[in-house]
């Protein structure tokens, strides 16, 4: 891995974000008056985000990154409401008799926004680049796949070092890049003959072949797309003409614009009082979308005083369970695994701590910290883009002060919370993070969250590093077979459950205030909703009737 391009290329990113702040409660406010002079059309949906996404696709991997690349870009195969797959740009597949050797026939018809046409050549070159950069989905690639290549311009081959039973699953996340373009597009940088990969082109460009194309991103406040009429797969009839992501939740301005009609949907991250005060507006609906997303409060299994099972056994012991799903995040039930019910490998089994005070005191005292608590406050980070995870936080210290465990709240930007990440020292001992699944089966939590592989990222804030649970994962994952698969997923929930790594708190419905009167959300509707990151803001299946505004 190229570590020092993308250092600073991450920089860049970063700067512009703290450059782009003093334009950011403006987007929402000016979007309505400004939609002639800024070629918005009355067929848009406007969502917010707590962040601007990074687009390119072999960086971006939080909600608002895979909300948009997923529109920007065709993927080999496409995720159903089912976990299963559908042929995308990928019509067939074979694999070989050893799992090891993959064949996809390509369809011959899909175009690059740029006009290129697209071919095995460009599928290598996306999986190249991908592994070879190592950050965002590339875990998913790297140290797996050890050959990409066309065998003609319509069939492309992958070769494994061993079996990965979720292989076509992760497919999802491979998005084909217009090789020629970003050939011609690329600076000095540190990947050889590639240079710096087109990354910096890739900030602020798109390069896919998707339904729609990129019209214009700005870091810190807005990203606008546009129907790409040389889609191969064509458009529905009032499905948006164009898509709207503005890097902002602040409250008071989303409730401003949602009552305006000049936002169509209100983020996730919305506390419930601001759900609640929406909901009462003409017109307006809550969707309750169930993704998978788990709320997880994450303990750093390397650093004092979280480094300790029996003290982390505690917190999970300690917990209000009940409190916060009723008064935090209404509607949530409380989670019975880190894995949600809707993945292949789903058990009951994973977390069996329930809130027992008792149970939180007696582990307290088998931890090696139990004389020494006051030296090692329990440092409990919160997203500060997400005001209801403040809630959480201090749910967490009232509850923490039943048993003696001081708490240090720290109220902690997104951009730092990744950034911390990277870092074990640096990472607090806990994190209120989200996590919805990458792929639909219980070994996508594993890799994202527990495998020791993905350490050092905003998903993985645990610094779990134990190696049987690795052993376990990657046994599993290395199974072919679909039901040997899932009872190896399920002995690593019970593995977990022993030694307590982390808490997930809650399975949590991704409560979103919307136009109803004028929009209809299927993407996001229990029956048709694809539960993995970022494919209930799928434009192909949302309906925008401006006439009814």
């Amino acid at each position: 891995m190229k570590k020092s391009k993308g250092t600073v290329t991450a920089a860049r990113y970063l700067g512009a974000l703290i450059l782009g702040a003093a334009i950011m409660l403006g987007a929402l406010a000016s979007s309505g008056e400004s939609a002639a002079s800024s070629g918005e059309s009355d067929s848009i949906i406007r969502y917010t985000m707590t962040t601007s996404p990074v687009i390119d696709p072999g960086v971006g991997s939080d909600l608002s990154s895979t909300s948009v690349i997923l529109k920007l870009y065709d993927t080999l195969v496409f995720p159903r409401h089912d976990g299963s797959m559908a042929p995308n740009v990928a019509t067939e597949w074979t694999v070989s008799d050893d799992s090891l050797v993959w064949d996809f026939k390509l369809r011959t018809d899909v175009k690059f926004h740029s006009g290129n046409l697209l071919t095995a050549a460009d599928v290598v070159y996306t999986m190249n680049r991908i592994r070879t950069i190592g950050e965002g989905y590339g875990y998913l690639f790297r140290g797996r796949v050890v050959e990409a290549t066309a065998l003609d311009d319509s069939t492309v081959r992958f070769v494994l070092n061993k079996p990965y039973g979720p292989f076509i699953s992760t497919l999802t996340r491979l998005y084909l890049l217009d090789s020629k373009l970003l050939l011609e597009n690329q600076s000095a940088g540190d990947y050889g003959e590639h240079g710096d990969y087109s990354r910096g082109y890739l900030l602020e460009h798109d390069a896919g072949s998707g339904p729609y194309r990129l019209v214009e991103q700005r870091v810190g406040s807005h990203l606008l797309a546009e129907k790409f009429e040389g889609y191969w797969n064509g458009h529905k009839e009032n499905t948006p003409k164009q898509f709207k992501l503005i890097a902002s939740n602040e409250a008071v301005t989303v409730k401003t614009a949602i009552s305006r009609k000049e936002l169509e949907i209100a983020d996730q991250y919305q506390s419930s009082e601001n759900i609640a005060a929406m909901a009462k507006m003409p017109g307006i609906k809550v969707n309750s979308a169930n993704t998978g997303y788990i709320m997880v409060l994450t303990m750093n299994n390397q650093k004092a005083p979280t480094d300790d099972a029996h003290y982390r056994k505690a917190i999970a012991y300690m917990i209000d369970y009940a409190s916060i799903c009723e008064n935090v995040f209404p509607g949530s039930v409380k989670s019975s695994s880190l894995v949600p019910p809707s993945l292949l490998g789903y058990s009951d089994k994973m977390f069996p701590y329930n809130t027992n005070l008792d149970k939180a005191k007696e582990e307290l005292a088998l931890s090696e910290y139990a004389n020494e608590l006051n030296k090692y406050p329990l440092e409990v980070a919160w997203v500060a883009e997400t005001p209801s995870r403040e809630k959480l936080a201090l749910s967490v210290q009232a509850s923490a002060l039943q048993i003696g465990i001081p708490v240090k709240i720290v109220k902690t930007p997104w951009a730092g919370i990744v950034e911390k990440a990277a870092n074990m020292e640096a990472t607090p001992n806990c994190v209120t993070v989200g996590v919805p699944p990458t792929y639909s089966e219980a070994g996508s939590i594993f890799e994202s969250q527990v495998r020791s592989k993905t350490i050092g990222t905003w998903e993985s804030c645990s610094w779990i590093n134990d190696p049987k649970a690795d052993a376990m994962i990657e046994d599993a994952l290395g199974t072919f077979n679909t039901e040997e698969r899932s009872a190896k997923y399920i002995a690593v929930q019970e593995y977990l459950a022993d030694i307590c790594p982390l808490v997930p708190v809650c399975e949590q419905p991704e409560n979103c205030a919307y136009q109803a009167s004028y929009v209809e959300w299927n993407a996001a509707s229990p029956e048709e909703i694809i539960p993995v990151t970022g494919y209930k803001f799928w434009m192909s299946n949302i309906y925008v009737y401006p006439e009814r505004r």
